[in-house]
């Protein structure tokens, strides 16, 4: 089994239910990504972020409360945390020759995430895909909003 590592739009759909994809991320995840998902601290510091937004939240999370939400989905049995082991610049060369603009680096460092562990990555972002060469973009899958 592929381990999926989540964009973090797919992490906050699963943690906060007013989440457009809300319904797809859950529905994906009960299907094939509760045995073998993983975050990173990208996608941890990403969804704490959004959760503490005023405009996305509507003023409804504080700072205790998105890390007991993030807490609480990290240690679900199926998870595993992958670090960043080292200097983006170095883990980004693989995928720089296909970035076409100044909004794909985060899916980017992502995607070197996963080729690197052998992994998948899960997402909303169906651009991602054309950041992977043609052996990987088979491990990227894009979930549709419900």
């Amino acid at each position: 089994m592929i381990r999926q590592l989540v964009d973090v739009n797919v992490l906050l759909a699963l943690i906060w239910p007013r989440h457009q994809g809300h319904a797809a991320a859950h529905h994906w995840f009960e299907k094939s990504g509760s045995h073998a998902w993983a975050t990173s601290p990208l996608t941890q510091l990403g969804v704490l972020r959004l959760l503490t937004n005023p405009v996305v939240t509507q003023g409804a999370v504080s700072a205790t409360a998105a890390l007991a939400a993030l807490n609480e989905a990290t240690h679900h049995q199926g998870h595993e945390f992958w670090p960043i082991n080292r200097e983006l610049a170095v883990g980004l060369n693989s995928v720089a020759g296909r970035l076409q603009g100044n909004r794909q680096w985060t899916g980017a460092v992502l995607l070197s995430q996963a080729i690197e562990r052998h992994g998948g990555l899960v997402t909303f972002d169906s651009g991602v895909r054309e950041l992977a060469d043609r052996e990987f973009r088979s491990r990227v899958t894009i979930l549709r909003h419900a």
